[in-house]
This record gives structure tokens, C-alpha cells and sequence, in this order.
């Protein structure tokens, strides 16, 4: 498995981008960021007929070193509804995407805040890009929305800080911290906690648990997770071919090169999947001992599944790379990961060959640049929460995901290994599993999108069956969607919906 295919699930935040500008790789550290000062205010939000009334307010906390030193920041942007008699059983939901390297933007203003992001028109009386969400959760949660330090305003304050929470481990801890901490400056210790993440943000979820049993924990929710990293690293490792292909399936039908004979996506995925986890799975077992003439059998019917030729995928060993397939699906172009449904034109000649190709995805809107800067998420801080900072919001940095430490003290396997695949090896679900089997009140929410070849929907779906969690605690919803199942309008209803009631069982 190559350095390529796990950079490729890591860089990932969702596709849903902010207004954003190119920018340098190079950040600089900004001591001032300590002194940014907490802002708030009060607002409301009209959700059909109701207003309902909020205080909004941004709220950074400083890290330290062992020695008390000042290293770090990370900061969250908050939502305490307002007007109820206050009540300790009002719930409070933190979330945070993923990157890592991503702020809280795609979240924060594509699903969860009183407020989204709408696209300027001219015929449009609202001065700002923002318009009322109707499908916000803060009818029913308090929100929190954390961005990790080297996003949003969270920074490094001395130069090589940051590299202690830029780790797993690091960015766990700093996590915890901060939930805690606002948990006790918000008198909230006893209220019922949410905690929402998406992409890597599951992994940081799946990190913590081990951590938070302590807390009135009453949920989990994963968006398009990576759990299991056995899913995308590992050479020799065949489980990433069984979970991709289901969604190499509904991508093919996508593009036309297959057909659904009246078979929906989800029938052609299901469809599959059982393939992909019996006869599929039994013959990648066999390795070099399947025989030619079952190997040349198999290849067809793959072929007849995804719509790469039967040779192709034959001469791949049964195996075929996730990107070679993004590559040879439609002549001329590349298809999307993180959006399979997405495809631009192939470029001639990569600009920079050093680059992962996974950060030129086409429906990832990063092409050429490393760092995305918000104006959109600037204006909105400083109009509705009154706060004012000279600092850049980042929304998204791949740098900090390229250069994000995996490994540990861990000794390389030998010269030239791929270190990803040796050194990196996470399985997180069992934390999950230990969590809910110490508090029997926990329940998971898992959500993803029939067309995300970054997490494709088998990997967490596998992870969570053979981690130990108890299954009948958490429920399940598939979208056709990619990376991002709320981006779309239609699914941000039915994404809404079904989070009030895994809130708010009935």
C-alpha cells in the first residue's frame, strides 16, 4: 500500500470549502494569539415560525508545557441557547472535523450552527453570505465547535510547539482538555455530553473515549470516519480492496459504465459488498495459490462490477489501486475520492510530482495550494459573536496533515520501507467499544455516503461489527452522497432529522 493511498484519507475535511484564498505553507507562529481576547453576543435564529434566542461566543484556552509555559492555543466557537429556565439535563454536543488540519467550518456552517453559508446573489436582500439554518441542532443541543491547534485561531505560540499536538495522541489530549474545561466555565459537568466528528475527526472521537468515561457521555456520532486504519495502510494488507469495492460499484454506475438494470444505488452496493466480503475476500485469501484459471474468472466479474476491463483488473492481481481506478474510469479525466460522482479533465503533467495526488483531487478544490484562509468564517466571528483579531482563519491546511507524526519511537522495518504502511498501523473502535460497555447509556451514530472513496462506508461499518461495540446501541444511515453527507440540501434535511431523534429519542 502505497504513502499516496493513506495521505489520500488523511488530507480529507470534506468537500465543503469556505471562501478561501491561496496561501503559503509557511505559518507563522503569532504569540499575539494568546492575547486574543473572548467574544460573545447575543442572536437569534428563526427555524420555520419559531425564533429561538442564543448567545454566541468564541473562547480560546492556552496549552502549556510541562514546565507551565505558555505553547499552544485551541478555541471553539459556542451556542448556549438562551430563555429556558436552566436546567441540568440541557445536552451539549462538541464537534469538530477532521484533516487533520481542518477547522470546524464545514460543520460549523454546513449542518450544525443557527447559521449557514449561501452563496452571494445579486438579487438577495441579506448583506451578509449567511442566511438562517433551519436545520441547526441548537433547538435541542448547545453547541460547541472546536478547532485544533494550527486551525481556526488556535495556533502554535513558540516555533516547534505545535508538533506536540499535532500526533494522535497530542491532538486527543488537547481535546479533552478543552472539553473539560469548558464544561467547568460553563457550569455543565452534568449535563448529557454529544460528541461529533468528522473524517479524522472519527478517529479523534474513537482517541478520546478511552478518556471521557468519567463524563455524562450520552453519545458518539460519526461522520464518514476512519476507525481502522487497517482499512488504508499495511502491504500485503487485502481488507482495503474488500472495502472500497462496493463503492468502486456505485461510482462505475455513476459515470454510466455499468448498468443499474433498474437496481437502485443502494441495492448495487449492498450487491457489492456481499461479494466483495465472501467470494471476493475467500480468493484474496489464497494469494498466489489461486489459480489462473479462477483468477482470470474473478477478474471478470470485478470488471463487470466497477467497469475497468477485465485485463486491467487481472493484471493487478485482483487488486486494483483506488487511484489507478479514479485515473482509468472515464478516459481523460479524474474522477473525485472524496466525491466519486465528481470528475475534471486529467492534467498533461502533474505541476508538482512530489505532491500527493490525493491533494489534487478534483472535488476537493485544493489543487496547487497546501492552506485555505477564511474570509467567510473572519466576517461571520467578528459580525454576529464582536470579535475582533488581525489573525487569519484557517479553514483547512494540508500541511499540517502531510506532516502529521504517525509513527513514534517506532523502528523502521528497513531502508526504504513505506513507513505509513509499516509504522502507522491505528485500530480506535475497541475505544470506542470499551466506552460504551462502561457506560450501558452510550450510543453511536455512524453516517456516511455511498460515493466517499477517502472513508468508503464499509471500512467504519466493518470496524465497529468486530471491535466489540454492542450493534443494537447504534444506528446507521447511508446516504448517496461523498465525504460530506450534509453538503447537499436535500440530505442536510435528512441528516437533521435523524440527529434530533439519535438526540432525542423518542
Amino acid at each position: 500500500m502505497t504513502t499516496m493511498r493513506v495521505i489520500s484519507l488523511l488530507l480529507l475535511a470534506g468537500a465543503w470549502l469556505l471562501d478561501v484564498r491561496a496561501a503559503s505553507s509557511q505559518v507563522p507562529v503569532d504569540a499575539a494569539a494568546s492575547q486574543i481576547a473572548p467574544a460573545g453576543a447575543n442572536q437569534s435564529v428563526h427555524i420555520g415560525k419559531s425564533k429561538l434566542s442564543y448567545r454566541i461566543s468564541w473562547s480560546p484556552m492556552v496549552l502549556t508545557n510541562e514546565s507551565g509555559v505558555p505553547v499552544a492555543t485551541i478555541s471553539a466557537t459556542s451556542y448556549i441557547r438562551t430563555g429556558l429556565e436552566p436546567t441540568a439535563s440541557r445536552p451539549v454536543l462538541f464537534a469538530f472535523n477532521g484533516g487533520p488540519g481542518a477547522s470546524s467550518t464545514p460543520l460549523h456552517f454546513g449542518l450544525l450552527g443557527p447559521k449557514r453559508r449561501i452563496e452571494p446573489s445579486p438579487t438577495r436582500k441579506n448583506p451578509h453570505p449567511w442566511l438562517d439554518n433551519s436545520e441547526t441542532l441548537l433547538d435541542a443541543v448547545d453547541l460547541v465547535l472546536i478547532d485544533p491547534v494550527g486551525t481556526g485561531y488556535s495556533r502554535e505560540l513558540l516555533a516547534g510547539a505545535g508538533k506536540a499536538y499535532w500526533n494522535v495522541e497530542g491532538d486527543g489530549n488537547a481535546t479533552v482538555q478543552f472539553i473539560r474545561d469548558w464544561l467547568k466555565r460553563n457550569h455543565r459537568t452534568e449535563s448529557p455530553i454529544f460528541i461529533a466528528g468528522e473524517s479524522y475527526g472519527g478517529t479523534r472521537v474513537a482517541q478520546i473515549s478511552k478518556e471521557v468515561s468519567d463524563l455524562n457521555i450520552a453519545g458518539l456520532i460519526l461522520i464518514s470516519p476512519a476507525l481502522d486504519y487497517g482499512a488504508t495502510t499495511g502491504a500485503g494488507n487485502d481488507q482495503p480492496y474488500i472495502f472500497d469495492l462496493p463503492t468502486l460499484a456505485v461510482t462505475a454506475l455513476a459515470h454510466g459504465k455499468v448498468s443499474a438494470r433498474g437496481r437502485s444505488v443502494e441495492t448495487v452496493w449492498n450487491e457489492a459488498r456481499d461479494f466483495a466480503q465472501t467470494e471476493y475476500a475467500a480468493a484474496l485469501q489464497q494469494g498466489s495459490l489461486l489459480s489462473p484459471e479462477r483468477r482470470a474468472s474473478l477478474a471478470r466479474k470485478i470488471s463487470e462490477l466497477i467497469g475497468i476491463p477485465a485485463e486491467q483488473v487481472e493484471q493487478s492481481n485482483l487488486r486494483l489501486d483506488s487511484q489507478v481506478f479514479l485515473e482509468s474510469l472515464v478516459p481523460g479525466q479524474v474522477v473525485g475520492r472524496i466525491n466519486t460522482r465528481i470528475a475534471a479533465p486529467k492534467p498533461e503533467k502533474r505541476a508538482d510530482s512530489s505532491r500527493p495526488a490525493a491533494a489534487d483531487d478534483p472535488a476537493l478544490g485544493m489543487i496547487g495550494r497546501l492552506i485555505n484562509k477564511s474570509e467567510f468564517a473572519k466576517a461571520y466571528l467578528e459580525d454576529q459573536a464582536g470579535l475582533h483579531t488581525t489573525l487569519d482563519y484557517y479553514a483547512l491546511r494540508l500541511d499540517l496533515a502531510m506532516g502529521w507524526d504517525w509513527f513514534g519511537a517506532a523502528p523502521a522495518q528497513s531502508p526504504g520501507d513505506d513507513l505509513l504502511s509499516f509504522r502507522a498501523y491505528y485500530n480506535l473502535a475497541p475505544n470506542i467499544a470499551a466506552l460504551m460497555n462502561k457506560r450501558p447509556g452510550v450510543r453511536v451514530f455512524l453516517l456516511g455516503g455511498y460515493y466517499d472513496l477517502a472513508t468508503p462506508l464499509l471500512g467504519p461499518r466493518y470496524a465497529l461489527t468486530h471491535s466489540g461495540v454492542p450493534m443494537d446501541r447504534v444506528t446507521l444511515l447511508a446516504l448517496e452522497s461523498g465525504h460530506t453527507p450534509f453538503e447537499e440540501d436535500g440530505n442536510r434535511k435528512v441528516v437533521s432529522e435523524a440527529l434530533h431523534r439519535f438526540i432525542a429519542p423518542q
